[in-house]
């Protein structure tokens, strides 16, 4: 008996781990996988041919099956055929696992909270509104997904989009999945399971777990099996027919659905749980054969499985209720509206809905008079800019209308600063508004507004609202006496108490919770209108109406989807049957629509456009003649030749306080239409090092000509030459002593470059200096900063470019993320890359053209120019910091040529702190003063 076994999948020098499996005859018969019994489908699965004449790749079966759903069939292939954008192969035996019914065991999620006990004990319940449901398309109605968002089908709209995001989402996440997985079984007596799996990609959120998600493991077992060969095939063995032995993987034919205890992004190690309970399926027992889970000795095991990460359907949940009640609302105030004899009557309350989701200019108030020169408020932060204090005075002052007011703020603006002190203002000395809902995409930045506001309400006033799921590990110390957390996990508190709340804060999604214990607007009037007429039956008094939530502020709304931005908006809406309102619920949103927006499975889709950046883009906001002119002009000051006017119900940030002057110089003039101001403070800590260029300008571009290269596995793009580059840059930075490791970050938009990166950084020479060193996906940067921002972009190679904007990945044509990545570092900016390349981008093109200009390069020839024609010119940043340099006479002016000699650093320190004098920077007509408390 040949007891050889022969790797399916070896090529020196690399070693395989992919299960050893032999078919010595490929015209053998095969064991079929679909359609037997499930005793058979557990004994032996197919397995797949060996192809000796083809080349293959170094694959394991471990490898991720990386995405590529959504790509063209016609993709570019290497000079061997190899399609880079093609999904890593995994065997038939394998990948046909995970479509075999057997039985399941379900793991219970975490304590859930009983919203109908909850509000059945505080709310009288028959009094409570009917629930809105799912909206059938009119027959008579022509619905076309490609068209934009209408009132009369805005349900349907997103509802196709959300199911159309669901199944790509579901697509990724099978590519995913990890075949015949090592993981770690903890087993102790009387005690659910603890699975420890380790999940290459979870540090980039590829896949997204969050705790108490769903997992599904499949078993595996190996087990050895011989089979006759035809004659002459093979030497006789002891006189009896020719044999060989075959490795075979076998499912044990139970599926355990276990719930995720912890997520270590970082070590990416996932601990899930498995439950000690019976089954769903037919069958008895722990599975078909072999040993189960539950039957394990005490202790700790090493075990094979096939792991899943089914599309959790509870984040999309409260997306989907929203919709029909939104949809309701919307033809509700359309009919009343023709029913009305006067818009005018109308436009006071019953068009809430139409208000916000799609305003016009009905929806403004006039300006009649220059606005006065002076704030008189109890301002609490003594650091407020005349923008910011702007956006508090007319939000406070309710004077531009009844619809959204958009926040528009760059990067390092102070968005977050400036609604912070809008809702202490609110709260404190606006009357009128007495609980406010202040919400955020994002668990982290819903964190960070509750930090920002402890200093001025106490845990009796402010109330951070979590899901039980959330980790207590991932919520800082200080959030924490902010939470209800009455056992082992957080909860809402009871009724009365959650009234006394002046500001409750909470992520879009987690919202939901105050809409399924019936803590909305509309339901808490129809409690008190119901219980009212009840008691008083045959009074014909209209009592004045106040309505609980008066307020919404949501921060970071530029990257929450539209579906999950309406869950907030129904928790304040008014009331469809309200009477005499007293004043309507205000929103406030703010933003920045021009780097990432929403998350989403999908290259393409609506649901990418977030609701700020929609409803900025409608003439009510975007034609107003204060807005930023997309043709690059910044906005006029206002003048009494321009009044009459509609107040505008927007304001646009313009004073940033990271970054300098130099590193924003290009992203305000792409994408800001050259408005943004420096103001930062303390960024010449790297005006000595020697590794600047030209006009000594903390900005630097590396053209870097080794070729990128593709994981032969599927792991994605990497390029060594940028790896040696981008990390010995970051040494050299550190060993000046100039910025400690921390400091410093690297990104890249392909993963693969993002983990040799981390390989190598980690390792020696670095591995003992530089490990805090910062480095990972350009996504996961966005809303922090760094002082010294390494940018890899990777590609090298033209003809991956046009697949790489197809399925969105790389920095090339990607307007949005290049934003991102520029405007991280406060005093810093390194840039490595192929120059070439990055020319067939406009936007890398205009920064190129910058860089080149002030002698800002390094690895290019210096008598190499670019073609003129670029999308800008010279920047109005760097105007000025040019004509600082004059003024202040820093060196001939015949140094100030590409490639120049060393300049003086005192322009560091003076570093355009005071205002621009110009049009569009400075109010020159309006003096302001204001008070502090």
């Amino acid at each position: 008996m040949d007891h050889t076994l022969k790797p399916v999948f070896a090529r020196p020098p690399r070693k395989s781990t992919a299960v050893l499996i032999v078919r010595p005859d490929p015209a053998a018969e095969q064991v079929q996988s679909h359609g037997a019994s499930l005793h058979a489908q557990s004994a032996r699965v197919a397995v797949p041919p060996t192809f000796k004449s083809q080349p293959r790749p170094t694959s394991s079966t471990k490898a991720k099956d990386l995405s590529s759903h959504h790509l063209p069939a016609e993709t570019a292939s290497t000079a061997t055929n190899f399609d880079v954008y093609a999904r890593p192969f995994v065997p038939d035996a394998l990948t046909s696992i995970n479509k075999l019914h057997g039985l399941t065991y379900d793991t219970p999620a975490v304590n859930q909270i009983d919203f109908v006990s909850w509000f059945r004990d505080f709310l009288p319940f028959n009094f409570l509104p009917r629930i809105a449901q799912a909206t059938p398309l009119p027959v008579e109605a022509s619905f076309d997904p490609s068209d934009d968002v209408r009132q009369t089908h805005y349900e349907q709209y997103f509802r196709h989009h959300l199911d159309a995001e669901i199944a790509s989402q579901t697509r990724e996440n099978e590519s995913y999945s990890l075949y015949d997985h090592d993981v770690i079984i903890d087993h102790k007596p009387n005690a659910p399971i603890t699975v420890s799996v380790q999940v290459p990609g979870l540090q980039e959120n590829s896949p997204y777990v969050e705790e108490d998600d769903v997992i599904q493991l499949r078993q595996l077992e190996k087990e050895f099996e011989t089979t006759l060969l035809p004659a002459g095939q093979s030497k006789q063995n002891s006189g009896s027919r020719p044999r060989v032995l075959n490795t075979v993987l076998r499912w044990t034919g139970v599926a355990y659905n276990g719930r995720v205890t912890s997520v270590q992004r970082k070590n990416e190690i996932v601990l899930v749980k498995i439950a000690d309970f019976g089954p769903r399926g037919s069958g008895a027992g722990f599975g078909t054969r072999g040993v189960g889970l539950k039957r394990m000795h005490p202790g700790e095991h090493h075990l094979k499985f096939n792991i899943q990460f089914p599309v959790p359907k509870e984040r999309y949940l409260p997306m989907q209720q929203a919709l029909p009640i939104v949809q309701e609302a919307l033809l509700m105030e359309s009919s009343k509206l023709s029913d009305d004899s006067s818009t005018r009557s109308f436009s006071g309350g019953r068009g809430w809905w139409k208000s916000m989701l799609f305003p016009v200019e009905a929806n403004c108030k006039a300006q009649m008079n220059l606005n006065k020169g002076y704030f008189k408020r109890n301002y609490f932060d003594r650091e407020l800019n005349w923008e910011q204090l702007k956006v508090i005075e007319s939000v406070c002052e309710q004077d531009y209308g009844s619809l959204p007011f958009l926040v528009s703020g760059p990067p390092g603006t102070g968005k977050t600063k400036t609604l912070v002190e809008l809702a202490v203002q609110l709260i404190k000395y606006t009357d009128g508004v007495s609980h406010l809902l202040f919400c955020a995409p994002s668990d982290p930045a819903a964190d960070t507004i509750v930090q920002r506001l402890s200093p001025h309400f106490p845990p009796n006033q402010l109330f951070r609202l979590n899901r039980p799921s959330r980790a207590f590990a991932e919520v800082p110390g200080a959030v924490l006496p902010f939470c209800h957390i009455p056992d082992t996990t957080f909860n809402l508190p009871p009724f009365k108490q959650l009234m006394t709340y002046k500001i409750v804060v909470t992520t879009c999604r987690d919202a939901s919770l105050l809409m399924y214990a019936r803590m909305t607007n509309s339901d808490l009037y129809s409690a008190e209108e119901g219980l009212r007429s009840s008691i008083h039956p045959y009074s014909t008094q209209q009592s004045p109406t106040y309505l609980h939530w008066t307020a919404l502020l949501m921060d970071e709304a530029a990257q929450a989807k539209e579906p999950e931005a309406l869950i907030p908006l129904c928790v304040v809406a008014q009331p469809l049957e309200s009477g005499n309102l007293l004043s309507t619920p205000l929103v406030v949103m703010a933003g920045d629509e021009h780097q990432l927006g929403p998350r989403t499975s999908l290259r393409s889709s609506p649901l990418k456009t977030s609701l700020f950046a929609r409803l900025f883009a409608r003439p009510v906001y975007a034609s107003h003649p204060l807005a930023r002119d997309k043709s690059g002009k910044a906005p006029p000051t206002l003048n009494s030749a321009m009044l009459p006017i509609f107040r505008p119900a927007f304001a646009n940030l313009i004073r940033n306080y990271r970054s300098h002057p130099a590193i924003l110089a290009v992203p305000s003039s792409l994408f800001y239409a050259d408005t943004l101001v420096p103001e930062a403070t303390g960024t010449d800590y790297l005006a000595s090092w020697s590794g600047w260029k030209g006009r000594k300008w903390p900005v630097l571009f590396h053209n870097n000509l080794s070729d990128d290269d593709h994981e032969m596995d599927g792991g994605g793009w990497y390029n060594r030459g940028e790896v040696n580059i981008a990390c010995g840059y970051a040494a050299r930075l550190v060993e000046t002593g100039l910025v400690e490791p921390q400091d410093v970050c690297i990104m890249s938009p392909f993963k693969a470059q993002v983990q040799r990166l981390r390989k190598t950084m980690r390792a020696a020479p670095y591995g003992g200096v530089l490990w805090k060193v910062d480095i990972g996906p350009t996504e996961i940067f966005q809303g922090l900063e760094r002082g010294v921002v390494i940018i890899c972009t990777t590609r090298s190679r033209e003809r991956f470019v046009e697949k790489d904007q197809e399925v969105g990945w790389g920095l090339i044509g990607m307007p949005n993320k290049m934003n991102v990545a520029l405007t991280r570092a406060k005093y810093g900016l390194i840039v490595v890359g192929n120059r070439d390349i990055l020319l067939q981008d406009p936007n890398w093109k205009a920064f190129l053209e910058f860089c080149e200009r002030n002698g800002l390069m390094a690895g290019v020839d210096v008598r190499t120019q670019l073609n003129s024609g670029g999308r800008v010119g010279y920047t109005a940043l760097e105007r000025r910091l040019m004509a600082q340099e004059r003024d202040l006479d820093i060196g001939p002016k015949s140094s100030r040529v590409l490639g120049g000699t060393t300049q003086d650093d005192v322009m560091w320190t003076t570093g355009m702190q005071e205002p621009l004098d110009s049009d569009g920077y400075e109010y020159k007509d309006e003096e302001y003063e204001y008070v502090y408390d």
